[in-house]
């Protein structure tokens, strides 16, 4: 295919090729003339939702001096260098507005073009964790080395699950992304997103009803309920209609969760987490060992960094490079056949491996992110929940989840180690505050996965055939059309893979976090605030609030001791536990006001509100409740007294 059929031009070309001869030969100014180059789709069938990918193939001839043309086309070697390109899929119109207003390739190509070099200088003299790009155009194509042609590849034939080995070389990947961002920090003494300001505007998760995130985030929710009704156990549950009531309040937290955080250390995070946007290098399991080898258990292999692996490939290079000057040049004489040192893809090296590390086999050893076209500012732990619930099910997760977490934990502190730094800079407490941190963005995880994954874990075909037809995937509503009559509605009927994969995600979404929604996670003086404020007097508080917070804590102290010798001041230092009792005052308040005018209510008040099913609905829905109690009001001292006296605390300590 012609380049300029996607807008590409020679000059174009020629400059990929300078940038790519910079950075791999360390070469400023190197010639070189183009001898041929096409363009190829990378398949036949789409690979990505948010744009085009072709392979750029180039053939070319280094510039030989004092060469005449005709030696140098008879000495210089030829030599091939294959590209991938990424390009807005103009052919699609509605894709391709849907792109634009998006921000996608506008944030990919500035992060590119100025904070990804920034964090591969950080991390320079260890492996690669993400791609390079040599050439951007306007807002609408990025030229990318071809990841291939240094023998990563993407895990596929595994239902879009990795498996533990997988995740646990992704996670260093993700470790190194992480601590990258706060090095810069760190030198530069400024934020990310005031050092690149704009770079980082949420674009994925945009609270304004006239942007397209927000129609299509509210299109999905009709999507999922859709689903929800398709699974057995909530279709023939009496609490379906709750449980859609509530899946919207519940998917629309991921706009809070998208924002800095206040609470915990926001670093660079990648924001599109899932197998298709991680690709890895394989090294062989040996199943024999010589003298000072490895045997199958792996006993004798030596333990190195990263670094230290590229040192060493860094020093074999360079004697490679010695000997070759010596053969060319040897005695001035002119040699046939110049040897290039630029690499050759090695066919043998794209491993299609899917989802085994059999021994005698090959096991992950590197991993690369790419795709950073919703790259966000948030806690490490957003990217980490979001990237092990796309990629596993519930069962695994349940199984592994806790060390698989530890084990990012300590990938990070290595990184971090290596430049002196100390892991309690992200996490001021260590691994306690690092497990608070998962804890409160498994959720964030959750919903970030089932907003995306109902549509990137269609089946190609389909995905395909809403191209041809000029329609996106799970945005019915902007389209008039039913939510029954969408194609992830129909990938739900036809394909048992996606089924059963939605099926996995959303029960965990409902079980986990609607069934269970008045057990939440929060500081704990939330509980002990609501507990006394529902239990006692407001003359009583005055007197004793302080003596019974400091039995909470002590008592508290005693039991983190007495199970397993944890220091309380580790884990919730006394500080931040009288800063949260203040905090969280008004909180135990406002919910004491909101159950207490209901749990105080007199028995005959009680009785009545429950003496048949249309009484409770008139109680839930209608009036029932404001004619209840403020019968009770009238006609209670003791309701009167407990309401007046928790109404007077409200407005004089919150509202005056």
């Amino acid at each position: 295919m012609d380049p300029e059929t996607i807008g590409l031009v020679e000059s174009d070309i020629a400059e990929s090729v300078k940038c790519y001869i910079q950075d791999k030969r360390n070469r400023v100014n190197g010639k070189f003339r183009l001898v041929s180059y096409q363009v190829r789709r990378l398949c036949d069938e789409p690979v990505g939702y948010l744009g085009d990918h072709y392979l750029l193939d180039v053939n070319l001839r280094e510039k030989m001096v004092h060469y005449t043309p005709e030696e140098e086309e008879k000495y210089a070697e030829e030599e091939y260098i294959s590209f991938f390109v990424k390009v807005i899929p103009e052919n699609v119109p509605k894709l391709a507005d849907y792109i634009k207003e998006m921000g996608c390739f506008r944030k990919e190509i500035l992060l590119y073009k100025h904070v990804i070099p920034r964090l591969q200088d950080v991390m320079i003299g260890t492996r690669p964790f993400v791609p390079t790009a040599y050439f951007t155009k306007g807002e609408r194509m990025i030229v990318f080395e071809n990841l291939k042609s240094e023998g990563y590849s993407i895990v596929e034939h595994t239902q879009h699950l990795l498996d533990f080995d997988h995740l646990k070389v992704a996670l260093q990947a993700i470790a190194k992304l992480h601590a990258s961002s706060l090095i810069l920090e760190e030198r530069s003494k400024t934020p990310i997103p005031k050092l690149f300001a704009g770079y980082l505007n949420e674009n994925a998760y945009v609270d304004d009803d006239d942007h397209v995130r927000k129609v299509n985030l509210e299109n999905a929710i009709q999507v999922l309920c859709e689903m929800i009704k398709k699974i057995d156990k909530y279709a023939s549950s009496d609490r379906l209609d709750e449980i859609l009531a509530k899946v919207p309040t519940v998917v629309r937290k991921i706009y809070e969760y998208a924002k800095p955080s206040t609470v915990f250390r926001n670093v660079l995070n990648h924001g599109d987490l899932w197998c298709n946007n991680v690709m890895f290098r394989y090294e062989m399991i040996p199943t024999s060992v010589d003298d000072g080898g490895i045997n199958e258990e792996g006993e004798g292999r030596k333990t190195t960094s990263d670094r230290e692996d590229q040192q060493e490939v860094d020093k074999a290079d360079t004697n490679a490079d010695a000997a070759n000057s010596q053969l060319i040049m040897a005695n001035g004489e002119r040699r046939g056949r110049k040897r290039s040192s630029i690499k050759k893809p090695n066919p043998c090296e794209v491993l299609n491996l899917g989802n085994w590390s059999a021994p005698g086999g090959a096991r992950p050893s590197s991993c690369i992110l790419i795709d950073f076209q919703i790259a966000r500012y948030a806690p490490p732990a957003y990217d980490i929940l979001s990237f092990l619930t796309s990629t596993t099910t519930r069962a695994f997760r349940e199984r592994y989840l806790e060390e698989l977490l530890d084990g990012y934990y300590e990938a990070l502190q290595v990184e971090l180690d290596w430049f002196h730094r100390d892991v309690r800079e992200i996490f001021p407490n260590g691994f306690a505050s690092y497990r608070e941190s998962c804890d409160q963005y498994q959720l964030a995880g959750l919903i970030d996965s089932v907003l995306y994954r109902h549509v990137t874990m269609l089946p190609m075909e389909l995905v395909a055939r809403c191209r041809e037809e000029h329609r996106l995937p799970g945005t019915v509503g902007s389209q008039s059309r039913s939510a029954k009559m969408d194609v992830c509605l129909e990938a739900w009927t036809q394909y048992e893979d996606y089924r059963n994969f939605m099926t996995d995600m959303l029960s965990d979404l409902v079980d986990q976090y609607i069934l269970r929604q008045l057990a939440r996670y929060a500081s704990p003086a939330w509980d002990v605030l609501t507990l006394i404020m529902l239990c006692s007097s407001g003359n009583f508080r005055r007197q004793h609030l302080q003596t019974l917070l400091n039995l909470y804590y002590q008592t508290l102290g005693d039991l983190l001791h007495s199970s397993d010798g944890r220091n309380v001041e580790v884990l919730l230092p006394r500080s931040e536990y009288d800063a949260a009792c203040e905090h969280y005052a008004l909180a135990g308040l406002i919910e004491s006001l909101l159950f207490g005018h209901i749990t105080l209510l007199p028995k005959q008040a009680a009785k009545e509100m429950l003496q048949s099913s249309e009484s409770f609905d008139s109680f839930l829905r209608d009036n029932g409740k404001q004619r209840i109690c403020l019968r009770a009001f009238e006609e209670s001292t003791s309701y009167r007294d407990r309401m007046s006296e928790m109404l007077t605390e409200l407005i004089e300590k919150f509202i005056q």
